[in-house]
């Protein structure tokens, strides 16, 4: 299939994902309006990058269903520390500091003593012992941190009010910046022992807006709440501002908007309705800065983007036939064109993954050293014959167009897409149609965040595309999500990849790695290791780095981050977005 057919198809099927969408977002954003005491020019505007929020009324952080970035990780919590990616440094927030001892066993942490929660209670040891033995005692159920819990914590105290001490079931060097650091993404939200004390954890909404939930620490109170748009409104009398710790954030208002799609996002950004943008593909975004010369990325030139520490792939349910048999995973691998998906998905913004970790400076010498394996088990390569190969040889021929078993049975494979993850309904069409090439028959499902995490969380997907956000400077967290102590029955939650993926041997090198410092010269032999074993079994499919381009708005709000003024990477859904939005300024202020 040459590329000019492949893209024709594409931009149809993007030509009539978007004109849905955009009207779904049209429709909604005009019945869900309200009207905002606050001026535009007081009010910060993101954009909710998973479009609508499909349960309004649930601010538990811990309950899968809970959309943790339309405003609740960003402006309605802070973590206890924040992991800076462009200065390095692990920056104390709710604590003050921590300190292992020499086993790295034990951790103690000390929290600031003028914290103090919403409704004016202190924020105490006893808060984050609560919260902790609330996700040990309910793991699976409260998710991946609640699995955390359960799997380091062997005792949890508070010393004294603003003193935690943590015994580990065994020594982990990473324990504080895994669990407490945002290292990707999210953080363990510590919740107040004494609202949730009273409530049963795997059914509490956490929103009562006349009675002030969600509680929390943060500058911002929730004061809105619908399928399009979340408001926050400032709280002038934030704990840091009063105590002298952080200057009382500008904004008025922080807002959570749904725009619906890349064209959508587009016009409300030429319109000046958006201060931060999701993702738009390279030639959007160079005719959104025509038009409004306010628009900036990470960087001033081509090709714009900020890497993110997520590389896309695609997963499987390994506990599902075919896709149980690593050859059926590998013969996937190779009918992936990934040439094709950079140049029509992704408009050359991005490279191929060769693996599941970014293309950060510390992986380097990690790939460099494995070069041989990666030529024995070579993920890059695009070869529908040896596709061919692979599925004869599980047991398969050819019926026509498409592959089928012995009871003459099509391969089938849908895809479960993220609708709102503009990258991953870029890439969808592209992917099922290079699978469908290759004889798969292949089709895809574009579905809510809600739905999307309930099909991976339960086993009923049996393949989709998903992010890889896993080690930043070392590959233990990207090793630690296939471990099997994430794998689950389908039916049951399943946590970390989520592919139920299970290997003794691999588990083993991940418990090693587990204890050994990041930057021990052992790791490089644990993760030779645990690569081959993960290499042959192929449990999912590397596809390409993220290169995310998302922009800025200068029309309202001056000061965001970028490659020349890197105070915090650009990630507007993570919770470090807290640090951007204390940091952002009034444009009429210049």
């Amino acid at each position: 299939m040459p590329r000019e057919e492949i893209m024709a198809n594409c931009k149809s099927i993007w030509r009539s994902s978007s004109t849905a969408l955009a009207a779904l977002s049209l429709g909604l954003v005009a019945t869900s309006a309200l009207p905002q005491e606050a001026e535009r020019e007081d009010q910060l505007v993101f954009e909710n990058i998973s479009q609508r929020v499909t349960t309004p009324e649930n601010y538990n952080p811990y309950l899968p269903s809970t959309l943790q970035h339309a405003g609740l990780q960003q402006v309605g919590q802070e973590s206890l520390f924040y992991y800076n990616y462009e200065s390095g440094e692990l920056e104390p927030w709710l604590a003050s500091g921590y300190e292992y001892n020499e086993a790295f066993d034990e951790v103690t942490i000390t929290l600031r003593p003028e914290a103090r929660w919403s409704d004016g209670e202190p924020f105490t040891a006893d808060d984050v012992v609560f919260t902790m033995q609330m996700l040990k005692e309910n793991a699976p159920a409260l998710g991946g941190n609640s699995v955390d819990a359960r799997t380091w914590i062997e005792e949890i105290e508070a010393v004294d009010e603003h003193t935690v001490r943590i015994q580990l079931t065994s020594a982990n060097p990473r324990y504080i910046l895994n669990t407490f650091g945002v290292r990707i993404y999210g953080t363990a939200m510590i919740v107040p022992e004494h609202i949730w004390s009273e409530q049963d954890p795997l059914t509490f909404s956490n929103y009562d807006l006349e009675a002030g939930y969600p509680v929390s620490t943060s500058p911002y109170q929730l004061t809105s709440s619908t399928t399009t748009e979340t408001v926050w409104t400032r709280r002038d009398d934030w704990w840091a501002s009063e105590s002298g710790f952080k200057d009382l954030p500008e904004p008025v208002e922080v807002l959570f908007r749904t725009a619906g799609s890349e064209e959508r996002r587009a016009a409300m950004a030429n319109a000046n309705e958006l201060d931060t943008l999701w993702v738009l593909g390279r030639d959007n975004f160079e005719q959104v800065v025509e038009q409004n010369p306010d628009i900036t990325a990470w960087f001033e030139e081509a090709p714009y983007a900020y890497l993110d520490p997520c590389p896309r792939y695609m997963a499987f349910n390994t506990t599902k036939a075919p896709f149980d048999d690593p050859r059926v995973r590998w013969a996937v691998s190779y009918a992936m064109n990934r040439d094709a998906i950079v140049d029509i998905a992704w408009e050359n913004l991005t490279v191929p993954a060769q693996w599941m970790t970014p293309d950060y400076p510390p992986f380097q010498s990690y790939m460099e050293e494995n070069a041989d394996l990666f030529e024995q088990y070579d993920t890059l390569t695009y070869d529908t014959d040896r596709t061919a190969e692979l599925m004869e040889e599980a047991g398969f021929e050819m019926d026509g167009d498409y592959w089928v078993d012995g009871d003459g049975n099509r391969v089938t494979l849908d895809l479960v897409i993220r609708q709102g993850e503009a990258d991953q309904t870029r890439m969808a069409p592209v992917v099922s149609q290079l699978l469908q090439r290759a004889g798969f028959d292949a089709t895809f499902q574009l579905t809510d965040i809600a739905a999307y995490t309930d099909a991976l969380n339960s086993g009923r997907a049996d393949a989709w595309l998903d992010v890889s956000c896993g080690g930043v400077s070392d590959p233990y967290a990207t090793f630690e999500l296939y471990h099997s102590r994430h794998a689950a029955p389908v039916g049951e939650v399943a946590t970390g990849a989520r592919t139920r993926w299970e290997n003794e041997q691999f588990d083993e090198v991940v418990n090693q790695m587990a204890v050994t410092a990041a930057d021990d010269p052992a790791m490089h032999d644990l993760f030779r290791e645990g690569l081959e074993v993960w290499l042959e079994e192929m449990p999912a499919v590397p596809l390409v780095q993220a290169a995310l381009l998302t922009g800025f708005n200068e029309h309202y709000w001056t000061n965001w981050p970028t490659e020349s003024n890197n105070y915090v990477h650009p990630g507007h859904w993570w919770a470090t977005a807290l640090l951007l939005v204390t940091n952002v300024e009034k444009a009429s202020a210049e």
